[in-house]
């Protein structure tokens, strides 16, 4: 009981559905239903790319919002890089019924892979992995239980929960021990072999980039660490560094994609 207090004030924040649609941005886009194997049904956009049809994120969102809400963020990303882009809501998010917890976004993560493999016959080695915050930690544990994808790029993660916890909360948390294992990146992410690349702003308040160089100093080869100067948690991708470096960790994977 005393975690799912500490999990509401952490990590799920679920917003209001705001009923933003990819096409209000001129973007076409599927939408379908992926099954989990609790039993429950999960909201996901499909939205092809026009320059590199070949690739496909798959986006694992942060603790906030829902599909609507990253309207923009699906152009952005659609624009720069040329992808297909392939987005699902957590259960308790958005439409997507139930009540989120740590065990259940991995149950949806491996959900929204499936459904993208046997709906799209999207592969894995042309799927590139991109977490958000939170959403980070869901995507590492994913590529680390199952079949890695082409490559893995990471927006402001966190090393741990616990970190967070001992950083932020540590009255609360008794100094992270109550946080206990959960979202543990740094037990996954060694296990992962393929490309990862990790993003952080040189300011961000919230997860502070000491976070991002821990990840990946703990991560296999290749990788790649970027700090972008300036740029907070939520306002990296206004930085026209952070597109350069991710176009430029993307195109070999692209090339060999092709």
């Amino acid at each position: 009981m005393l975690f799912e207090v500490l999990e509401r004030r952490l990590l799920f924040q679920p917003r209001p559905v705001c009923d933003a649609l990819p096409a209000d941005l001129g973007m076409d886009y599927e939408e379908t239903w992926a099954d989990t194997a609790d039993g429950r049904r999960l909201q996901c956009w499909h939205i092809p790319g026009d320059r590199r049809p070949e690739l496909t994120w798959l986006w694992f969102g942060g603790t906030g919002g829902n599909l609507s809400l990253r309207v923009g963020e699906f152009a952005a990303v659609r624009q720069h890089t040329g992808a297909n882009i392939f987005g699902f809501d957590y259960g308790g998010f958005g439409n997507s019924p139930g009540k989120a917890s740590v065990q259940r976004t991995a149950v949806d993560a491996k959900a929204a892979r499936d459904h993208l493999q046997k709906r799209y016959g999207v592969a894995p080695e042309r799927t590139l992995y991109l977490g958000v915050s939170m959403g980070s930690a869901v995507a590492i544990r994913l590529a680390a239980e199952t079949t890695a994808p082409a490559g893995i790029a990471l927006i402001a993660p966190f090393a741990s929960l616990r970190d967070i916890a001992q950083l932020f909360y540590p009255r609360l948390t008794c100094g992270g021990r109550l946080v206990g294992d959960r979202y543990n990146s740094l037990k996954w992410v060694d296990r992962i072999g393929c490309p990862l690349l990790v993003l952080h702003g040189s300011d961000d308040k919230l997860v502070p980039v000491g976070q991002g160089r821990k990840l990946c100093q703990a991560a296999r080869e290749p990788k790649t660490f970027a700090e972008i100067t300036g740029a907070g948690h939520d306002d990296i991708g206004d930085y026209i560094e952070f597109w350069d470096t991710l176009g430029s960790w993307m195109d070999p994977i692209a090339n060999l994609a092709a």
